[in-house]
């Protein structure tokens, strides 16, 4: 079963955390793929897995790292 989860997270610094995201869409993820988009002051994150043991793992993955990032531009 393939699934997919789609996200858009909010902020006035989205550039800046689109910047700090971008790379990590490169790195290889297994079963599971990322798109990750800018719009206006919004970021749009889409994950898609194989199986809902990739997406749940992908999601995890993703969601901590769009969890760091805010986090790091509001120190």
């Amino acid at each position: 079963m393939k699934g997919c989860a789609e996200f858009i997270f909010e902020s006035k610094q989205a550039g800046l955390i689109y910047q700090a995201l971008a790379p990590e869409v490169e790195d290889e993820l297994h079963r599971s793929n990322v798109s990750l988009g800018l719009e206006e002051a919004s970021i749009r994150l889409k994950i898609w897995g194989e199986d809902t043991t990739s997406l749940r793992a992908a999601l995890n993955t993703w969601i901590r790292l769009v969890n760091i990032a805010f986090e790091m531009v509001n120190i």
